[in-house]
């Protein structure tokens, strides 16, 4: 018993608890509003590119549209505005941080066609993520706007079923809206997956709903996984000069054309990126100095090994958030409708995954 309650105080249970908390202490206020609720032709729970292109279509088709939009906080606290994933942790910075890698390659270039470049060149992370946070947020406004020219009633909350037509929304301040449509659209994406069974995993480690809006140098850095997300990233971290390494578990880019997968790992490790193949980690610990030191397993040697880095980043693939969305049903139920089974409230993939709560 003792166990169990340490486990349900740590990190990794109140991130899982947090949507369940959040339902228990919202029933109440949603009661208390009764019937003073708003009506709609669609409702579109996400806003990111699929929900926000599938709500502008149908208001210019003459529709009563309106748009839920909440992002829950990483477990480091991150959160971020209107356009999902692709504006805010995806896409749009990853690719101008790209950009800010290949200006570093082609200065180091650039004494040989004339060009008089002080050596060595400097790079300041401060000064790139302040201008790609600038920008991600001037898309953030620029997704509003649009919206409110179309016509689309945007409702900064977090949302969760009450039946087949309604929604009950709650916003950070606590307010209650309740929402009713004739259909409603669930375009929630996914977000970055933690090894929970791995000690140290969620509390000191980070994923890329973090790395683009830190404010400071991720300094050395371990990217777990070799996923394209992996990859990329550490692509970028490598060209602005960071110390990167990549772990991975078997191959890179599973589900790809191996060959060009193999080009594009040798491509990085003629560039810098250095890889461990066949491995996996055990533990992150947190070191006096700050650093935090990863123990893990070399599945080759079958030895185990250990190193310090400044961070961490798991990539190790994504999870549904349509979960969060259907909180007012008991987890276990959950599991029952792993097929499909009822048509308003749509088994989220791997949802038998998550703990029951207590």
């Amino acid at each position: 018993m003792a166990a169990m309650m340490a486990a349900l105080r740590g990190p990794v249970a109140r991130f899982r608890l947090r949507t369940w908390a959040w339902t228990r202490r919202t029933r109440g206020a949603a009661n208390a509003v009764g019937g003073q609720q708003q009506g709609f032709d669609l409702l579109v729970i996400g806003g990111g590119s699929g929900g926000l292109a599938c709500a502008k279509e149908a208001a210019q088709l003459g529709r009563k549209v309106a748009v839920a939009d909440y992002v829950e906080p990483s477990p480091r606290g991150t959160r971020w505005g209107l356009g999902g994933t692709c504006v805010n942790v995806g896409c749009i910075p990853k690719k101008l941080m790209h950009q800010a890698a290949l200006l570093g390659d082609m200065i180091k270039d650039a004494h040989h066609y004339g060009w008089e470049v002080a050596q060595p060149i400097q790079h300041s992370w401060k000064k790139m993520a302040e201008a790609v946070q600038n920008h991600v947020k001037s898309l953030n406004w620029g997704h509003r706007v649009q919206l409110q020219d179309r016509k689309v009633k945007y409702f900064n909350i977090k949302a969760s079923f009450v039946n087949k037509h309604t929604v009950q929304g709650v916003d950070k301040g606590g307010k209650v809206t309740l929402l009713s449509a004739d259909h409603i659209v669930i375009a929630t994406g996914g977000r970055p997956r933690y090894p929970i069974q791995i000690k140290g995993a969620m509390e000191y480690g980070i994923t890329s709903d973090d790395i683009f809006w830190l404010k400071e140098s991720p300094g050395k850095t371990l990217v777990v996984g070799a996923s394209y997300v992996a990859l990329e990233c550490a692509g970028f971290l490598t060209g602005i000069g960071l110390d990167t390494t990549v772990m991975m578990r078997s191959i890179p880019l599973r589900g790809f054309d191996q060959q060009m997968s193999s080009l594009i790992t040798e491509h990085m490790e003629s560039h810098g990126t250095q890889f461990l193949k066949g491995c996996v980690p055990s533990l992150i610990k947190k070191l006096p100095t700050g650093q935090l030191q990863v123990t893990w397993e070399d599945h080759a040697s079958g030895k185990e090994d250990t190193d310090t880095f400044d961070t961490v980043l798991w990539a190790i693939g994504k999870d549904a958030a349509s979960y969060t969305y259907t909180s007012s049903r008991k987890l276990a139920e959950l599991n029952s409708l792993q097929q499909g089974s009822s048509p308003s409230f749509p088994a989220p993939p791997g949802s038998s995954t998550l703990p029951a709560p207590k």
